[in-house]
């Protein structure tokens, strides 16, 4: 018979189905890179997928450990790929704001938040695979502990760009403004979900125990805190637009200007030009028209490699 904790389970089985479809649809649409965040929530719904396929796993096996030591692994990461999403969202804003005033916050700053959240991930696993007490103790091994410690840095570091963002609403184009909503409402409720897991490892009460706690504390500080985080920003999404990628100062040096790649184009024509009508001077009248010439088009490295092979295939 199934209980209260694995009717949970059933709960987020059903509602991480569709959440992950959508979550997928947004990939193609928008790119499955990390920057553009929906990556993250792929990986949020499947770890909550695998981590309560485990747990229900456990009706037919429950003397099997490994199905614990999964559902309790797949539920710690959780909060990774959710605060990696969310700031990603962020650099979305933030990505707004200097296509429209040029003037936006350095994009190294989400980078480093975020790298803070993947070590947080990468102790939280470790210290539960190897944890050799019981999963009664809930898991606090000091790995796990740095792991919190982590994400709680992560958190205010994340609520700090957040406030920066509002500092700029402004300058955040038509249409991208209901993303920062989106994730300043998220935040907030990702602290509560961010104060169970600080709880169920901190304080030694059974009532925030992950296995044999009070099942609807967890429901209403982890479960409907997650749901809500996932449907809020997907939703979001699917009413956002595409927008072309932000060029940032450091990326201007590496790129020549409008005016300068005009001028560098006109000049590889010319070039061309002058070479067809070279070898339109030397054909003969019976002879096969010139084959065409490649266009120019990509930056200064991409027109090198195409002035070369026109050049070569002139000469065939």
């Amino acid at each position: 018979m199934v209980d209260y904790r694995q009717g949970l389970s059933i709960l987020e089985m059903i509602v991480y189905i569709p959440a992950l479809f959508m979550a997928l649809f947004m990939g193609f649409r928008h790119g499955f890179g990390r920057q553009a965040g929906w990556y993250f929530f792929i990986l949020f719904s499947l770890a909550r997928l695998i981590g309560n396929g485990c747990y229900l796993g456990t009706i037919n096996n429950p003397t099997n450990i490994n199905l614990y030591i999964a559902y309790a692994v797949c539920n710690s990461v959780g909060l990774s790929p959710l605060l990696l999403g969310l700031l990603a969202g962020l650099a979305r804003v933030n990505d707004s704001i200097q296509r429209k005033t040029g003037s936006a916050y350095w994009p190294i700053l989400f980078r480093l938040v975020g790298l803070i959240s993947l070590v947080a991930m990468i102790l939280s696993i470790v210290g539960q695979t190897t944890n050799d007490s019981s999963l009664e103790a809930g898991y606090t091994s000091s790995e796990v502990k740095a792991g919190i410690a982590l994400f709680i840095v992560t958190w205010v570091a994340s609520v700090f760009l957040t406030i920066l963002m509002w500092f700029r609403y402004e300058g955040i184009e038509h249409g991208e403004h209901r993303l920062l909503w989106a994730v300043t409402i998220s935040m907030a409720i990702l602290f509560v979900r961010l104060l169970y897991s600080i709880l169920s490892i901190f304080k030694h009460d059974s009532t925030f125990n992950l296995f044999s706690g009070n099942v609807t504390v967890f429901l209403v500080m982890d479960v409907l805190e997650e749901i809500i985080v996932v449907y809020i920003m997907i939703l979001t999404g699917l009413t956002l637009q595409l927008r072309e990628k932000a060029i940032y100062d450091a990326d201007k040096e590496l790129q020549p200007t409008s005016s300068a790649a005009a001028e560098n184009t006109s000049q590889y024509q010319t070039v061309a030009m002058q070479e067809q009508g070279q070898a339109q001077g030397v054909t003969g009248a019976g002879e096969a028209a010139p084959r065409p010439k490649r266009k120019y088009k990509g930056g200064p490295i991409s027109w090198l490699v195409i002035f070369i092979l026109n050049k070569v295939e002139g000469r065939k």
